[in-house]
Parts: C-alpha cells; sequence; structure tokens
C-alpha cells in the first residue's frame, strides 16, 4: 500500500495533533546523523506523504524528536 492509496482517508480520521503544555519547557532529542542513503531515503518518503497530504509540514520552535528509518527488505521508510 501507497500513501497515494489512502486518500480517501478523512483527514479527520486520522489527524494527529501534538499537544503541547506551555508550562513544560521542551526537551530535545539530540539531532541524529544519518548516512546519505537513509537522509535521501527519509526525503523521498516525506515528499510521497506530503504530495497526497497525508501529512503537513509543521514549525516548532525546537526539535522535538528525530525521524526512525526502518528497512523493508531493500527499501527505507519512515517508521510512524
Amino acid at each position: 500500500m501507497t500513501p497515494s492509496d489512502m486518500s480517501w482517508v478523512s483527514p479527520d480520521i486520522i489527524t494527529h495533533k501534538l499537544s503541547v503544555f506551555k508550562e513544560v519547557r521542551p526537551i530535545a532529542q539530540k539531532n541524529s546523523d544519518y548516512d546519505n542513503e537513509k537522509r535521501l531515503a527519509a526525503k523521498a518518503e516525506a515528499e510521497k506523504l506530503l504530495s497526497v497530504r497525508f501529512i503537513r509540514e509543521a514549525w516548532y520552535t525546537t526539535w522535538l524528536g528525530n525521524v526512525v528509518m526502518v528497512t523493508g527488505g531493500c527499501a527505507w521508510t519512515i517508521e510512524t
């Protein structure tokens, strides 16, 4: 199944909202260093998900978490 196969799913059902408590200081993870193969795979996967509006870009004041890359045999994908 590809992200374009899921375009029929309503965003109201699958939308995740990040709850932020203003009184709590966010803790940023250390940025992960990925090799070029994983970096390109993550970029391609994110572009696919953006193109079908499965995800959208969000801006936060600090980096909240790192992308988790998993291999599904011969290709890298983003773990959600």
